[in-house]
């Protein structure tokens, strides 16, 4: 079988969703018995730049302006091939494409069910894309039931149109035993405090961040022991300004705004933290707090959308929205009793185990083929 794969997106931002395309991608062409096909944008991702198999081809496209790149250079290019199955893990494939075989992975409906968390623009051509990819697509992929229930509600399509597979981790994100030295390099790489708790996204409203920073802006005022320093971890995404404009000089000086982490530091990063809190409005599924967990931390999280099915009884749980919960959960979660952190720890090491890129990866392929088989 012949198989593209759509994998452009990963000159662009990078975020969850990407991080899905990209381990999906690595594990899928490990199978030798199909012909893969991968597209990239300017050039070859650097993941896959040793990848030298002969099942394997990659094909580079030159970049422009990202509208445009999505209309018309890359359906023009996509056009070119003539393969079994037209994979898109990240985003729906191009308004103009129209093939057979396309298999369309939605990780949310974040167009509709939050749409005053998005650009107007954003809203609407994604919104667009996903009713074509319903009407277009051989398969739906999605990364869980919470995110495929809402699928079914919105367009009322078939349920076995449906198919999930999860997001996963990768080993590199484990617990670490850090020396003094690489503490303090990181701490002067990102101006990192000595002690903090720790939230990573990209920054940007649904991700909820204003409702943690007034959290904590009460919980410092109030004058909490243990309280220390907060880090927002993240690339900037939009809206952000609202944040910075709503803190005062006292509060600014104790949250830290550190970006982007490169890769081989957020493992090292989930390490030194205190906790790691997830104040989502909504995700569909959540993947940074599942390596806080593999990196032995104690995780918070919203009770949001798909959360609790991902998480389990690995996290403790703020009702979504409520400051006050969200305050009290912060100060429990600081002053854990060490029997009571160590089951949730526990807990956490065995979540993780239940998402693998290989076993989704496998289940992937498996829909693929039965696909073409139907």
């Amino acid at each position: 079988m012949k198989i593209l794969i759509d994998l452009t997106i990963l000159a662009d931002n990078f975020s969850g969703i990407e991080r899905y395309a990209l381990n999906m991608s690595l594990n899928l062409i490990k199978n030798n018995q199909h012909e893969f096909f991968l597209l990239f944008k300017e050039k070859v991702y650097c993941d896959f730049e040793k990848i030298n198999s002969a099942n394997v081809h990659k094909v580079v496209v030159k970049r422009c302006n990202k509208l445009l790149f999505n209309l018309f250079r890359l359906p023009r290019q996509l056009n070119k091939f003539h393969v079994d199955c037209y994979l898109f893990l990240a985003f729906p494939p191009p308004l103009f494409f129209r093939k057979q075989g396309i298999v369309t992975t939605i990780h949310d409906l974040c167009c509709w069910d939050c749409p005053e968390t998005m650009t107007i623009k954003s809203k609407t051509y994604f919104r667009a894309c996903y009713k074509s990819a319903i009407k277009k697509s051989k398969t739906i992929i999605t990364v869980s039931n919470f995110s495929k229930k809402r699928i079914i509600e919105k367009f009322l399509c078939d349920e076995q149109k449906i198919k999930i597979c999860y997001s996963a981790i990768t080993k590199k994100f484990d617990v670490i035993e850090l020396t003094e030295e690489e503490k303090e390099k990181l701490k002067l790489k990102y101006s990192l405090p000595e002690k903090f708790i720790l939230s990573l996204s990209t920054i940007e409203p649904r991700k909820n961040l204003g409702l943690l920073i007034s959290a904590y802006d009460d919980l410092v005022a109030e004058g909490s022991d243990s309280i220390c320093d907060l880090v927002l971890a993240g690339r900037f995404g939009w809206k952000e300004k609202e944040l910075f404009s709503a803190m005062g000089e006292e509060l600014k000086s104790k949250v830290h705004f550190i970006g982007f982490v490169d890769e081989d530091d957020i493992s090292k990063i989930y390490n030194m933290a205190q906790i790691f809190v997830f104040p989502s409005k909504y995700e569909g599924f959540g993947l940074p707090p599942l390596e806080a967990m593999a990196c032995g931390t104690v995780v918070l999280s919203s009770d949001a959308a798909s959360l609790p099915e991902v998480l389990g009884d690995a996290a403790i749980y703020f009702q979504s929205q409520n400051k006050e919960h969200l305050k009290n959960c912060i100060k429990e979660s600081l002053n854990l009793e060490n029997d009571k952190k160590g089951v949730l720890l526990k807990k956490g090491q065995a979540r993780i185990l239940c998402y693998q890129w290989h076993t989704e990866a496998d289940k992937l392929l498996n829909i693929i083929e039965n696909m073409q088989n139907s």
